[in-house]
């Protein structure tokens, strides 16, 4: 268990200008060669939406970021956190609530102008001024001190030990971005990392190329790669067979075992922290009742369910953080093992006369094209039909009118939904986003309410003992799960086909992170 941050003392790797072979490249983490081109084509299930890390609330958006933009530090292969922007790791001060960086001289971005700390200020307040759905991650933030040209300081309202969390967050040219905030998003962003945007039709494509003037000295042997839409996984996996893809992610689990017999293509897996749940609207309507919310948990076997659809690519998820988070924070996963219910149809009945819900027709949201968060809503619709409610509905919305609409709290547009989120090796980067009252409207879509939960979420993020955070966030867990506030489902890995020449390609457990297009890592 990790309580406080854990900065390594590695500085982001540099001089990897002699492997150029696929030879020398094999083996090596988070970087691709080719055999053949120096160029890819990676087939996303769903394009990207923006190319501001200022507005971005998406992986898909995040896996061509990553390429494009720099944080003061990110997270290695290990999840351990290393500078990238940053000159080394921060200087903690005023007992825990003044986080100091000094930036790398050399940093530059796109243009040739300097990475300055003025740029690191702007780019985290630009997140609360303009109110983006990701607040919560700088709430903790009293103020930014630019103490130089190189040095910022972060002046926190309270100590917060998950700040390295918030201390990777893509950094903007502040000039350029407020010039022109729509181009910047849409068209051609500037940012300090490895790739430039090439061209970019959002919800379509984006191609990028290798910037040979990169302040950080990386030689990728991949100089052009262009991320192309296939939400289809039947599509993805064919695309790979046929060579028109050299990379596809979230390879279908019932795909997984023919991909990799592919004669002129291979797999690669790796645990991630992409984890799948159901929540429940709170707020109004009949799912607020907590005892509908039991009725439900009473109808659908989720082992089952991961069973049938995940197999081989991810695992049955019984708390509210991915099993390999819980378990380095060594918390109580097999006591929480015994709070789902087994399916009892007559319970249920039960549960719902006594809520008297009457002739209800049940909304699940899910996003559009999602495959497998779909096949949980049909098992939440087969369910709620096989004790008479009929007229219950799945509702796909498009990815962006998704977001919107399960944080409404409105029951006209969702009484339950099937959401999946990517948070870090710390348990505040799930359970504040997502069940915390301040966080509602944004990314929090059950509106729950009870003081004791909240307050118990706030004392976590405050308190640096890491006995008593590991308590606390056992303790909001047990309350959350034992109120059916949400029913975790399942936490997927990373699964991808790769093209039989591509080598060196080992995925980041951040689902966001890949793939990592230039060598940063030993």
């Amino acid at each position: 268990m990790n309580d406080t941050t854990d900065f390594s003392r590695r500085s982001v790797l540099k001089g990897l200008g002699g492997l150029a072979s696929t030879a020398a490249l094999a083996g090596c983490s988070s970087v691709l060669g080719r055999d053949s081109a120096p160029s890819v084509r990676y087939a996303q299930a769903l394009a990207p939406k923006t190319l501001d890390p200022v507005r971005m609330a998406d992986p898909w958006s995040q896996s061509v970021a990553t390429n494009v933009f720099e944080g003061l530090y990110r997270y290695d292969h290990d999840m351990t956190l290393v500078p990238q922007l940053a000159a080394g790791e921060p200087t903690v001060e005023n007992d825990g609530k003044t986080h100091v960086v000094t930036l790398e001289t050399d940093a530059r971005f796109h243009d040739g102008a300097a990475v300055t700390a003025a740029d690191v200020a702007y780019s985290y307040r630009a997140v609360r001024e303009e109110e983006r759905p990701d607040m919560w991650q700088v709430r903790p933030l009293d103020h930014i001190e630019v103490r130089d040209e190189t040095t910022v300081a972060f002046h926190l309202s309270h100590p917060y030990p998950a700040m390295g969390h918030a201390l990777t967050r893509g950094i903007v040219p502040k000039g350029v971005r407020e010039s022109n905030p729509e181009k910047f998003a849409h068209k051609k962003p500037v940012g300090s990392g490895p790739y430039e945007v090439e061209t970019a039709t959002l919800g379509e494509h984006v191609s990028l190329t290798h910037w040979p003037e990169y302040w950080g000295d990386a030689a990728p042997t991949i100089t052009h790669a262009r991320f192309v839409q296939n939400h289809s996984d039947l599509a993805r996996t064919t695309s790979l067979k046929t060579g028109q893809n050299d990379i596809v992610e979230r390879v279908n689990p019932r795909l997984w075992d023919v991909t990799k017999d592919f004669s002129n293509a291979k797999t690669a897996l790796q645990e991630g922290y992409l984890s799948h749940y159901i929540g429940f609207n709170c707020n109004e309507g009949p799912t607020a009742d907590p005892r509908v919310r039991l009725a439900i948990d009473y109808l659908v076997n989720l082992d089952e369910v991961t069973e049938q659809f995940i197999g081989p690519v991810g695992r049955r998820q019984y708390g509210l953080l991915p099993p390999q988070l819980a378990s380095e924070w060594e918390l109580p996963v097999d006591a929480w093992r015994s709070i789902p219910r087994a399916k009892n149809k007559e319970k249920a009945k039960q549960l719902f006369i006594e809520a008297d819900v009457g002739s209800w027709a049940p909304t699940i949201a899910v996003p559009k094209h999602d495959l497998l968060r779909e096949k949980i809503a049909e098992e939440l619709v087969h369910g709620l039909s096989a004790v008479g409610f009929y007229r219950a509905r799945t509702e796909k919305y498009p990815w962006d009118e998704f977001r919107e609409k399960i944080v409404s709290g409105s029951p006209s547009e969702y009484n339950i939904f099937v959401d999946a989120w990517a948070g870090g090796p710390d348990p505040d980067t799930y359970l504040y986003p997502l069940f915390h009252e301040n966080a509602e409207g944004r990314t929090n879509g059950t509106f729950y309410q009870n003081e004791s939960v909240m307050q118990t979420l706030d004392d976590a993020r405050k308190t640096t003992d890491e006995a008593r955070r590991r308590d606390l966030y056992e303790s909001a867990t047990r309350t959350l799960l034992e109120e059916r506030v949400a029913l975790p489902v399942f936490t997927l890995d990373n699964s991808f086909g790769l093209a039989a020449g591509i080598d060196g390609f080992d995925p980041h457990p951040l689902p966001g992170e890949n793939p990592r297009l230039a060598a940063l890592d030993p």
